[in-house]
C-alpha cells in the first residue's frame, strides 16, 4: 500500500489593511463589540462559580454555549449597541477556549505552586487568580476580532500588489505582498488594529508535500547545521560567512540585539515611558485626569514599540529564509523561554543572587524572542520540504561534541570551550551548535558529521585522530 506524499497544512498570513474613514469606524465598532460579548461571558462565567462554590458537585450547574450566546445578545440589545453575530460568537468561542485553558493539569499546578509561595495577603489573592482570564479594555492599543469562512470573499485587483476582501457588505483593500499556495482554504480571519494602524490575518489549510524518510542518496547529498539560539547571537555548527554579512567568527549570526538603529528606538521610548510614569504619579498627587499630551506620548511609544517589533521579524524573515533554503536539517534546542527567564530574587529566607545581572539577562533573552524565530524555522522547513527537528537542551555548552565527553570543567570561563578529554578548543556557543547537530543527526540514527564545512570536518578528524 502506497503512502500518501501530501498533508494538510496550517499557515498564517498577514496583510496591511488600507481602510476609509467609514471602514475604519465599522471596524473599531465591531472590536469594541468583541471586547464587550467577551467580557459579558466572563463576568457570567464569574459570577455562577461564584453560585457553584456554595453548593455541592452534584448541585452545581454551568451554561451552554447556546445560554452564553442568549445573554450576550439580550446584553447588547439593551445596551443599543448593533452588532455581528458571527463576531459574538467567535468572541464567546475565544472565551470559552480562554476558561479551558486554566483548568488543564498544567495551570492547575502553576496556580498551586504560586499560591504555595505567597506570603503577603496580597500576594495570595493574586496567585488565586493566577491563570484565570481577564476583562479585555478598549483602550488597549492593540484590538481585533474574530471572523469564520461564512460570507467572505476575495476579490482581485487590478494592480497585482493590492488585493479586496468582501466583509460585512465591505471592501476591504489590502496590500497583497506575498501568494497564497495553491488549492488553499480560508479557516479563519482576524481584523486587528496595532496603534493606527489596521491588518488582516488569513488562518488557511492546504496540501504540501511530506518527506517519508531519509534515503541513501538524501543523507549523501544532506546538508545539515545546528543552531544555538543566545541572547546577542546565532550560533551555526558551520561556517555561514559566505550566506550572511553581519558575522562574526565565522559561526555567529548577528540577531540585531545590537543594532544601532534599534538601540536608539529602545532608548527614545525608555525617554517617553519615564515621562508618562512621572505624568501619572504627578495626575495621582493632584487627583487629576490625564491630558491630550498624554495620549500623544502614549502613540509616540506604540509607534517606536511597533518599530523595534518590525524591524526584529523582518531580520528573522531574512535569516530564517536563508537557513531552510540552504540547508536540508535543521537542528535546535527545544527551549523553554519562561524557564530561561526566571527571577532570582528568591524569597524571605533565601535570596536570591546577582539579582541586577539576572534581570538584565532576562530583558535580553525576552527581548531575541526565541520562540517567534524557531517557528519561522519550523513552518518555512514544512513548506521548502525541510527537516525540523527539535532536541533535547541540556548540557549542550559542556559536553564535548568530538568526543562526547559531558563535564563542568570543560567550560571554566563563560567565553572558552576546552574539553578535558580530548583537549578540544573552541568558541562555546559554536561548540554548543555542534553538540546540537549531533543530537539532530542521531535521531535519524546518523552518527556521522554532516556539516558542510570542510575546515569543521578536517578539524574534528584530525582531533579524533590525536
Amino acid at each position: 500500500m502506497s503512502q500518501n506524499p501530501f498533508a494538510s497544512a496550517n499557515l498564517g498570513f498577514k496583510f496591511k489593511l488600507l481602510p476609509t474613514k467609514e471602514q475604519v469606524k465599522a471596524l473599531d465598532h465591531q472590536m469594541f463589540v468583541s471586547n464587550q460579548a467577551y467580557n459579558i461571558c466572563l463576568n457570567l462565567f464569574k459570577k455562577q462559580s461564584e453560585k457553584n462554590q456554595k453548593l455541592e458537585k452534584h448541585g452545581r450547574s454551568y451554561k451552554t454555549a447556546v445560554q452564553y450566546d442568549k445573554v450576550v445578545k439580550r446584553a447588547l440589545r439593551l445596551r443599543k449597541i448593533s452588532f455581528s453575530t458571527v463576531v459574538t460568537q467567535q468572541a464567546r468561542i475565544n472565551f470559552q477556549k480562554a476558561v479551558k485553558s486554566t483548568f488543564t493539569a498544567k495551570s492547575v499546578a502553576e496556580r498551586v505552586k504560586a499560591i504555595a509561595n505567597a506570603k503577603t495577603p496580597k500576594e495570595k489573592k493574586k496567585a488565586y487568580k493566577f491563570g484565570f482570564p481577564n476583562f479585555k479594555s478598549s483602550k488597549n492599543p492593540r484590538q481585533s476580532f474574530v471572523w469564520n469562512n461564512q460570507g467572505i470573499q476575495l476579490l482581485e485587483a487590478e494592480n497585482s500588489k493590492f488585493a479586496t476582501l468582501r466583509l460585512m457588505k465591505m471592501d476591504l483593500k489590502f496590500r497583497y505582498h506575498r501568494n497564497f499556495p495553491e488549492n488553499f482554504k480560508i479557516c479563519s480571519i482576524v481584523v486587528s488594529k496595532e496603534g493606527s494602524d489596521y491588518f488582516v490575518s488569513f488562518g488557511i489549510e492546504f496540501q504540501i508535500a511530506v518527506n517519508l524518510g531519509i534515503s541513501t542518496k538524501r543523507v549523501e547529498n544532506l546538508k545539515s547545521i545546528g543552531l544555538d539560539l543566545n541572547a546577542y547571537s546565532i550560533a551555526s555548527s558551520c561556517d555561514v560567512s559566505e550566506l550572511f554579512e553581519d558575522v562574526s567568527q565565522k559561526h555567529l549570526i548577528n540577531n540585531g540585539a545590537k543594532n544601532r538603529k534599534g538601540l536608539r528606538f529602545q532608548l527614545r521610548r525608555k525617554i517617553l515611558e519615564r515621562k508618562q510614569s512621572k505624568r501619572v504619579l504627578k495626575a495621582l498627587k493632584n487627583k487629576s485626569k490625564l491630558g491630550k499630551n498624554h495620549k500623544k506620548t502614549q502613540e509616540k511609544i506604540n509607534k517606536l514599540q511597533k518599530n523595534i517589533t518590525n524591524q526584529k521579524s523582518d531580520l528573522y524573515h531574512k535569516i530564517s529564509n536563508i537557513i531552510t533554503n540552504q540547508f536540508d536539517l535543521i537542528a535546535v534546542e527545544d527551549l523553554k523561554t519562561k524557564n530561561m527567564s526566571k527571577s532570582s530574587k528568591g524569597n524571605e529566607l533565601c535570596h536570591g543572587k546577582m539579582v541586577k545581572q539576572k534581570s538584565g539577562l532576562n530583558r535580553a533573552i525576552l527581548n531575541a524572542s526565541f520562540y517567534q524565530f524557531l517557528a519561522m524555522l519550523e513552518y518555512k522547513s514544512k513548506l521548502n520540504d525541510k527537516i525540523f527537528v527539535k532536541v533535547n537542551p541540556a548540557y549542550t555548552s559542556l559536553e564535548c561534541s568530538i568526543c562526547g565527553n559531558r563535564d563542568k570543567k570543560n567550560r571554566p570561563k563563560q567565553d572558552k570551550f576546552e574539553c578535558t578529554a580530548c583537549g578540544f578548543k573552541i568558541n562555546p556557543d559554536i561548540q554548543a551548535a555542534q553538540t546540537i547537530l549531533k543530537r539532530g543527526l542521531g535521531v535519524f540514527g546518523l552518527g556521522t558529521s554532516l556539516c558542510t564545512s570542510a575546515d569543521a570536518k578536517s578539524k574534528s578528524l584530525l582531533i579524533s585522530e590525536a
